[in-house]
């Protein structure tokens, strides 16, 4: 067996994961269940925007990484693979239920049927539940005649990249290496010692689940401490920007993030999927965790939006997840317009990415209630009359464009982003 690499999911992680270990000497294949993105990369076409992808692409696709569908696969494409990293993550979580982690179960299958997992070690690459990793174990062993540490090897690794970042974050992130068994360990170490970054050694593949969820159970906790303390400032008629600025002026022990919307496919669902493990905290309590009430107080940014919208026709403006960001996945914006739909307002949207990818098409459940839709948010302002318009992402292309809201009716900015515009409603400061 040689040393080729598998990687399982080429989305937003396991493409930029793919090829980085491409770029670092390993020979990488990679599977998708979407036809259109493994036809997107064999036609040296980046499925989504991300910094350095688009190159990389060009650079190895149909040499050092072969991309193929699940129905494409077989035993021969994989018979030099050592490491399979699966970045497909748990997607059904219908807490207080135990989240559904039959597709894992699904990947396992699909390589025993390939007789592609005796020999190889397994590295989950995602965000999982505190336990799943050793779940998995217990279903190879239950399911196969495979045994781990024996036939093969197991670990998790959670990935803790940025979009936007993803390329130059795999190279130089610390990798957190939690093992289930020994020789997990050292040949984890040998695969990521090549691709960059720090080794972080976890004593056990639970810890390392955790390691995960705190990272982003602890930031979206901080991202909504400010959004209460701004929603608390605007009722006071208090300037929050001005308030956190001083607080953390030369002043170390505070650092106070600003405020705005807080979501997207990682901070939207971790501390849910945190939550799991608060469920064994002894005796039970009727608070939840720290981080689960913060995951409230970011979704009651909505109604507090809502509430303070003028008139019936509205214009979200934003539809990602984050600012310069093609993906729409789990944004504030999806229940922010169907509160407003919900309400009976007239609802347009605009984003510069809009239908650009798979990643950033309008919602399903949402799609055919809105009115209007585009990426020219000037020329959406122009030809059209709102009552109000919702600043919900600060995309950088509009950052100056404050003077163009002036007469657009009521604009609530929600990252502040137009403190020199007067008529601007601001979380933090009413206008």
């Amino acid at each position: 067996m040689g040393g080729e690499v598998l990687v399982i999911g080429l989305g937003r992680i396991g493409l930029p994961v793919a090829l980085v270990a491409a770029d670092s000497g390993f020979v990488v294949r990679g599977v998708d269940s979407s036809e259109a993105s493994i036809s997107s990369l064999r036609e040296m076409m980046s499925p989504f925007e991300e910094p350095g992808l688009g190159e990389l692409i060009q650079k190895y696709s149909g040499n050092n990484f072969l991309p193929m569908t699940w129905d494409e696969a077989n035993k021969s494409d994989f018979e030099d693979v050592r490491w399979i990293v699966v970045t497909i993550g748990v997607h059904v979580l219908p807490y207080p239920k135990p989240a559904d982690i039959s597709i894992l179960h699904t990947i396992i299958d699909d390589l025993m049927a390939r007789d592609s997992l005796k020999g190889r070690t397994l590295i989950l690459r995602t965000t999982l539940p505190i336990g799943t990793t050793s779940l998995v174990a217990k279903y190879i062993e239950k399911s196969t005649n495979l045994v781990v540490g024996k036939d093969l090897n197991l670990a998790f690794i959670p990935e803790r990249l940025v979009e936007g970042m993803a390329i130059s974050e795999e190279r130089s992130l610390p990798k957190i290496i939690g093992p289930v068994n020994p020789e997990a360990l050292s040949e984890a170490k040998e695969l990521f010692s090549q691709i960059g970054g720090g080794l972080v050694e976890m004593s056990n593949s639970d810890s390392a689940e955790f390691v995960k969820l705190i990272d982003n159970a602890w930031r979206h906790t901080r991202f909504a401490f400010s959004n209460d303390a701004a929603v608390a400032a605007s009722a006071h008629g208090v300037d929050i920007t001005e308030i956190i600025n001083s607080a953390n002026q030369d002043y170390d022990r505070n650092s106070i993030a600003l405020p705005g919307p807080v979501s997207g496919y990682c901070l939207g669902k971790d501390p849910l999927i945190f939550e799991y493990a608060f469920q064994n905290v002894e005796p039970k309590r009727e608070l939840p965790s720290v981080w689960l009430t913060a995951l409230r107080s970011s979704q009651a940014l909505v109604p507090w939006t809502v509430n303070r919208v003028k008139g019936s026709r509205v214009l979200v403006a934003g539809l990602s997840f984050k600012e310069d960001i093609d993906d729409f996945r789990m944004a504030f914006s999806e229940p922010l317009i169907k509160s407003l739909l919900d309400a009976g307002h007239q609802v347009s949207v605009c984003d510069p990415k809009l239908g650009s990818n798979a990643y950033t098409q309008l919602w399903p459940n949402l799609a055919n209630n809105i009115i209007n839709s585009g990426t020219d948010l000037v020329m959406m302002l122009n030809k059209n009359k709102y009552d109000t318009v919702i600043m919900a992402v600060r995309h950088s292309i509009w950052k100056d464009y404050g003077p163009e809201f002036v007469g657009k009716g009521l604009i609530i900015d929600l990252w502040n982003s137009y403190r020199n515009t007067s008529g601007i409603e601001r979380i933090g400061l009413g206008s």
